[in-house]
């Protein structure tokens, strides 16, 4: 009989965070006016496609190297950056059914990680943009832990264990973490599911330490693989598939 799912992680970038209403020219057309830098706008969208081009899509970015928007893209305005945070979340939204499904998942008594790939040091809470995005959708409850290769963070307390800096989903060894941690609460890789779209962070390391797997497709489809134990293309299909594994 397989065992029970009994703790949920989820990846944020494209996964939890949606960024299909994200329209960067809005947000800085909006900059340029509060400012009146209407002629920095073209130059800011140009740099920040440039970005983009570097490092493959607008996550990433915001995930691992948001100093580049401040310090690239705005020319290191301080201003100008406080105001691109604010209108970010404006434009950020949750995927189809993941209000629903995170609901229902706390009434089973489940309350799922985060688990990101920030490459920079954590700050207050709200002040990074996994935090922030919790705390604009109105969703920091539903869930436990911030997992990150910068700490994990309590979401409900704000207390750090910072002996996960230094670790990386890619490579393995913030699962491997992970794992220990769990073993600590009675819980095997096998109670884990990990959900989460892009193949070398969220689906291949955790697979090959045991994690259930569900590749989400709602963004952007990486194709088949050996690794991917299910496929969902919306959280309304993440949340039939938990509803039987758990």
């Amino acid at each position: 009989m397989a065992a029970k799912i009994k703790w949920v992680g989820i990846d944020f970038g494209q996964c939890l965070m949606s960024p299909s209403s994200l329209r960067n020219p809005l947000i800085f057309s909006e900059i340029g006016k509060l400012l009146g830098k209407q002629e920095m706008i073209p130059v800011w969208i140009h740099r920040m496609r440039r970005l983009k081009e570097k490092y493959g899509n607008y996550s990433a970015i915001k995930e691992g190297h948001r100093d580049e928007i401040e310090n690239y893209v705005l020319d290191g305005d301080k201003e100008a950056h406080r105001i691109f945070r604010i209108k970010e979340q404006e434009f950020l939204s949750l995927p189809p059914g993941a209000g629903e499904f995170l609901e229902w998942l706390n009434q089973k008594g489940i309350k799922p990680d985060v688990v990101a790939e920030l490459k920079k040091t954590l700050g207050a809470m709200g002040a990074d943009i996994v935090t922030g995005f919790l705390l604009h959708q109105k969703i920091m409850s539903r869930f436990r832990n911030l997992v990150t290769p910068q700490g994990k963070v309590n979401l409900a307390t704000d207390e750090r264990d910072p002996k996960y800096a230094g670790t990386s989903k890619e490579n393995g060894t913030l699962y491997a973490l992970l794992i220990e941690d769990l073993a600590r609460e009675g819980l095997k890789p096998e109670n884990c599911v990990m959900i989460g779209d892009k193949l070398s962070t969220d689906i291949i390391p955790a697979k090959e330490r045991g994690f259930t797997t569900i590749q989400y497709t709602g963004h952007i489809d990486m194709g088949p693989c050996a690794s991917s134990d299910y496929y969902a293309k919306d959280f309304f299909e993440v949340k039939a598939i938990v509803e039987k594994l758990i």
